[in-house]
């Protein structure tokens, strides 16, 4: 039997039902590693390293897997495209998108390929994100920063205001 791993995902959206897209996201991602997710609360923002009218929803989630972190991402990227998420051609060009499916850590696993950073790089920067990770898993350990998760919020030095979405 193989091992099984904690995945952390962040989701956002900014387009159309935002809160319908990170919905049928977390379904999906849940039908991928076949586990149940233990979901944040959801966080309303304004865009995060480009200008946008619209507002994004996050959140985090955390599953279990026998995955591995390449057929996580393989997957996750299936369900962005799946769910209408187009992608300029550029790499790092931020823009509106349907959903955003990101892998933060995969167990303390440190990895840096050329599609796949783990931790994600820009954890402790996002408001956005480490915000909802308190939620789920707020004494985790951060395997670079050797932070935990509340420490990253304390010292996180995003000002974008990051509010509770209520629906």
């Amino acid at each position: 039997m193989k091992k099984k791993h904690d995945v952390v995902i962040g989701l956002g959206s900014n387009i159309g039902n935002r809160l319908e897209y990170l919905e049928l996201a977390i379904s999906e991602v849940e039908n991928l590693l076949d586990s149940k997710a233990i979901c944040s609360e959801i966080y309303q923002s304004k865009a995060w390293g480009f200008q946008s009218e619209d507002e994004f929803l996050n959140c985090c989630i955390s599953l279990k897997t026998d995955l591995s972190p390449e057929e996580v991402l393989k997957g996750t990227k299936t369900i962005e495209k799946n769910l209408g998420r187009v992608k300029k051609s550029k790499k790092n060009i931020y823009q509106s998108r349907v959903i955003d499916i990101d892998i933060l850590y995969f167990d303390d696993v440190v990895l840096s390929h050329e599609n796949l950073t783990i931790p994600h790089p820009l954890i402790q920067d996002r408001m956005f994100v480490v915000r909802p990770l308190a939620d789920i898993i707020p004494t985790f350990i951060d395997p670079v920063k050797k932070e935990s998760i509340m420490e990253l919020l304390a010292h996180c030095n995003d000002e974008n205001e990051v509010i509770l979405y209520t629906y």
